[in-house]
């Protein structure tokens, strides 16, 4: 089906659905209104699906097609960056490296290995990919990425795993919140707290804390780290970091040691890689974790 498609005919279905009809999407793209309804007939044709419903006022996303176009923005908007990517160029004796990871995890002592990494070795360039759970092992396997750094121990799929730190995890609270006076606060405390979390973070919590123990309230959001914190600031919530990136807490919230039983929790972190990855960016890269980053 692929080779029976051209890159124009998706591109005119983004315009057709913009402009939501074919006369004014032909005025734009300087293409004759019939056949350019030709071209949008054919994708459908070649998908097996429609895509748009026609009707008396111009047309309209079907359901399918509303997803379709969606992807496709994405897809095409991948594409432009990688063929500027490619318009840029890259020195011939420079490599590159493209790092997954999930949720939480990419920050802390992961965040400042990549730093570290990056700058010790300038003629590889890092490209970071953050991704839910269980999308960086996903990435990993078709080869989308060269190397994951995850908290999670469930992945099998005969990668080679080598285990790096284990993370300490504090809680964030908004400055006026009732606990916030305390230096420490036990898990137990937080079951009536709406623990907002990012996407995949839920995964991560349970391995860390266990199957025995409860978990409070969660809502899952799908923002970064620093609109997370924003809205534990204003109340929202609470939140789980590494107790090292307490410097990243805005101002109005708080961070404290959190404990079960009087124990930290801790959040051990792991590096996954494919054997069959011939990229030779990827075993400097493993080189380098293993001392002194390795369990």
């Amino acid at each position: 089906m692929r080779s029976s498609i051209q890159l124009a005919t998706l591109n005119y279905a983004l315009v057709v659905a913009e402009e939501g009809s074919f006369l004014r999407a032909s005025r734009r793209t300087g293409i004759d209104h019939s056949a350019l309804s030709r071209r949008i007939r054919d994708l459908e044709y070649a998908m097996g699906t429609r895509i748009f419903h026609r009707h008396a006022r111009g047309v309209g996303p079907t359901p399918a097609g509303e997803r379709f176009l969606e992807h496709l923005r994405s897809v095409l908007l991948e594409l432009d960056n990688t063929l500027t990517l490619a318009r840029t160029g890259i020195k011939d004796d420079q490599q590159r490296l493209s790092i997954g990871s999930n949720g939480i995890i990419l920050a802390g002592r992961a965040l400042d290995a990549i730093i570290e990494f990056g700058q010790s070795h300038p003629n590889v360039t890092v490209s970071l990919t953050e991704s839910p759970y269980p999308s960086p092992e996903a990435a990993l396997g078709a080869t989308q990425v060269d190397v994951v750094v995850t908290s999670s121990s469930r992945f099998t799929g005969g990668a080679f795993e080598l285990t790096l730190w284990r993370d300490t995890l504090a809680v964030v609270l908004a400055a006026n919140h009732s606990l916030a006076s305390r230096s420490m606060i036990e898990w137990h405390e937080l079951q009536q707290e709406t623990l907002l979390v990012r996407r995949g973070e839920a995964f991560q919590l349970a391995d860390a804390v266990g199957r025995a123990v409860q978990l409070p309230s969660i809502v899952e959001h799908h923002v970064s780290a620093g609109i997370l914190l924003r809205l534990v600031g204003n109340g929202l919530g609470v939140a789980l970091i590494h107790d090292q990136d307490a410097d990243s807490v805005p101002q109005d919230a708080v961070c404290r040691k959190l404990r079960i039983g009087g124990k930290p929790i801790q959040i051990s972190s792991l590096a996954r890689w494919r054997p069959d990855n011939a990229n030779p960016a990827l075993p400097t890269f493993i080189s380098f974790l293993r001392d002194p980053y390795s369990c």
